[in-house]
């Protein structure tokens, strides 16, 4: 009897420690959603090449004919829903004052087919045309609620980044801008996207402390899984769109330091921007000591992830970078 008692007792002692690890390491309680004036219409489907696609969007009270549009892509294994909530629905807020419709679509089971050629998930296995799938929604959204198609954006965090990449490289007509967040370009060798070499403005927003997409460049890793390949540094990317527009990747126009806030002085956020007579704008955002995260001073991401950055809204100053380049 002894021996079952020390058995039972170990088997309470495991699972309490693993559930004070899994508190610390992977819990993280849900943004509180806003009670706002616009309207959130989730599960809305439509056939895209053959295959039924869902998303969701913010209907702000304050939409006009003419509005932007913009698209929040969700990492991998994830959804629209998530990435909703994961910017602490910081997107629906600002709708209401910046005459935009934010889009939440979802990936083809769960996963976006980015750039990445070495990428293992069904998206990118079966090819799936994620990049026509934007247009036909563009053309939907112009249909059913008159938005502007020239003022059309993309975020995405992590496999959203990467595609809001893509739509860069290969269909820079289609948007106006877009914003890229825990997600640097791949190596040429896990390049499986044809260039179209026109500049488009664009922002990039990593953490120096991420371990999925690593700031410095290497392989892309969830947990042992390293199957997405090789990325250029942040840097490098960043220099590809700048010298892509333009630019003198050494010499920016401005670079900004903001203040801590947040009361984490591991982590900080300094911003490099590229501007001129091009029209065309790009940021880097260095978001020192951050992790795979979404700047957010709302909703924090698991410590497992890393650690957070919320020195600054991301939403807020994605939504900030589009607005000036429709004054461009």
């Amino acid at each position: 009897m002894k021996i079952i008692r020390w058995i039972v007792v170990l088997i309470l002692l495991i699972l309490t420690i693993w559930g004070a690890l899994h508190w610390y390491y992977v819990y993280t309680p849900k943004a509180s959603e806003p009670e706002l004036a616009g309207e959130y219409r989730p599960d809305n489907t439509v056939s895209s090449g053959a295959i039924d696609r869902t998303f969701s969007y913010y209907l702000p009270s304050t939409h006009e004919e003419g509005a932007a549009l913009i698209f929040v892509l969700h990492g991998s294994r994830s959804s629209g829903e998530q990435i909703r909530q994961m910017a602490g629905y910081e997107f629906d807020v600002l709708a209401e004052t910046n005459q935009y419709i934010p889009v939440y679509a979802n990936g083809f089971e769960n996963h976006w087919n980015d750039c990445r050629a070495s990428a293992g998930y069904s998206a990118n296995r079966l090819d799936i045309d994620d990049v026509a799938h934007i247009g036909l929604l563009i053309d939907l959204f112009v249909q059913r609620h008159q938005i502007d198609p020239s003022k059309v954006f993309v975020t995405g965090h992590s496999n959203g980044g990467h595609m809001a990449y893509k739509l860069a490289l290969e269909a820079p007509q289609m948007v106006r801008a877009v914003a890229a967040l825990s997600a640097n370009l791949p190596v040429d060798a896990n390049l499986d996207c044809k260039k179209s070499g026109i500049p488009i403005s664009l922002a990039i927003f990593n953490g120096t402390a991420d371990t999925i997409n690593p700031y410095y460049g290497g392989a892309v890793k969830l947990g042992s899984d390293a199957s997405r390949g090789l990325v250029l540094t942040t840097d490098e990317t960043a220099q590809y769109w700048a010298e892509l527009a333009g630019y003198d990747v050494a010499a920016p126009n401005r670079v900004v330091e903001y203040p801590e806030t947040d009361g984490m002085p591991n982590t900080s956020v300094v911003a490099t921007h590229w501007s001129g007579a091009s029209n065309v704008a790009v940021s880097l955002y260095r978001l020192q000591g951050s992790g795979h995260v979404i700047p957010s001073k709302i909703y924090h991401f698991p410590r497992i992830i890393g650690p957070n950055a919320s020195d600054i809204s991301g939403p807020e100053e994605i939504v900030k970078f589009f607005n000036q380049t429709l004054a461009n």
